[in-house]
């Protein structure tokens, strides 16, 4: 008798155990949980921030750009930070997929660019620091 009660609490424990991360993975899913705007605004601040870094690699390429101008006298203009030069090569930035992107001053001083995950809550911009804010 004491095997037969020993393979009943087994067979319970496991049930415990599947309901347990059965709900886990309810909570963990953005397509099901709870937290799923949580889950997409993390991911449209991240690609904000993406977008940041690909610009800065923009801007330092034009004072590079600069300096060879100076040394030869050919003169080169370099534009505005702009989402369509910033997808692509050899920036290759790409924009997340569902998210909507703006860039409002694409001057590395004043660089400023709002985005929403059409999934999210949050309306978030990004400054010439680089700091997100909703």
């Amino acid at each position: 008798m004491h095997l037969k009660s020993l393979a009943n609490e087994g067979g319970k424990t496991a049930i415990i155990i599947v309901i347990i991360l059965g709900v886990i993975g309810f909570l963990v899913y953005p397509g099901t949980s709870p937290f799923k705007g949580d889950y997409y605004n993390l991911k449209a601040e991240q690609n904000l921030k993406d977008l940041h870094s690909t610009c800065k690699r923009y801007w330092a390429q034009g004072i590079a750009q600069q300096m060879v101008s100076k040394a030869t006298g050919i003169k080169k203009v370099t534009e505005n930070c702009k989402l369509e030069k910033m997808v692509q090569d050899p920036f290759n930035f790409v924009k997340l997929e569902g998210m909507d992107i703006k860039i409002v001053n694409g001057t590395k001083g004043r660089f400023q660019a709002i985005g929403k995950h059409v999934e999210g809550d949050k309306d978030l911009k990004i400054n010439a620091e680089g700091k997100v804010k909703s």
